[in-house]
């Protein structure tokens, strides 16, 4: 699970080349192609990308690669062979279920349909698709909530898409200081619902995740601005 939804405004359905050895995972920040076919959005416009247009829906994976939740992150998320991309299950967290659906696709969630669901025009998500480091490699991102989010570069903890702190320095349409959204929470622990000493889910308390609990990850939530 990258992507929780809150509430969205719009889900559309773009064409997308779901056979694409370029892995997207759901969560992560996506534009069109001159093909208006769904692709990663970038600052580093080294494709001829336009600015993003909202966040991806589904995934397209081709189960060999890996999937980061952070960049810079030891974590992977390959719904195929990673612990990540599977729901712990026992009292001494010994077993797993994976959470991807659609297996008889191979985990690509795009390969029926040739479409990807992309949210956009607002609305309230948890992503754990972000920057953790900038794109200098070396400087720690700061998601202070109320500030602005833009999509990050591929030198940036080195993928495309992931929302970031940073506007980029290249002179291209989305570096110009195009806001993709805000954040609303810093990166934090959220809750599976699975009862477990993983999370003690403050703040969460209103929600079916609330509770002790254990973790899906450390997501970031943002109120989408595209």
């Amino acid at each position: 699970m990258a992507l929780i939804e809150v509430f969205h405004v719009v889900a559309s359905q773009y064409p997308i080349d779901a056979t694409n050895a370029t892995d997207i995972p759901q969560g992560r920040l996506v534009t069109l192609d001159a093909n208006a076919q769904v692709v990663l959005a970038t600052d580093a416009d080294a494709g001829g990308a336009a600015a993003p247009i909202g966040i991806a829906g589904d995934s397209r994976s081709q189960g060999t690669t890996s999937f980061t939740p952070e960049s810079g992150a030891p974590l992977s998320r390959n719904p195929v062979t990673s612990l990540t991309g599977a729901l712990i299950i026992g009292a001494y967290g010994d077993g797993q279920r994976f959470t991807q659906n659609r297996v008889a696709d191979n985990f690509n969630e795009v390969l029926a349909s040739g479409k990807m669901t992309v949210y956009h025009s607002g609305g309230e998500f948890w992503t754990d698709q972000y920057e953790i480091i900038q794109a200098d490699n070396a400087t720690a991102t700061t998601f202070t909530p109320a500030t602005e989010l833009f999509a990050s570069s591929v030198g940036a903890g080195g993928a495309a898409g992931r929302f970031s702190d940073e506007a980029s320095g290249v002179t291209d349409v989305i570096s110009a200081g195009s806001v993709v959204g805000w954040t609303l929470t810093s990166p934090t622990s959220y809750p599976s619902g699975v009862p477990g000493t993983g999370v003690n889910a403050v703040g969460f308390s209103a929600l079916p995740e609330g509770g002790n609990s254990l973790a899906w990850g450390t997501f970031l939530h943002v109120k989408l601005g595209i």
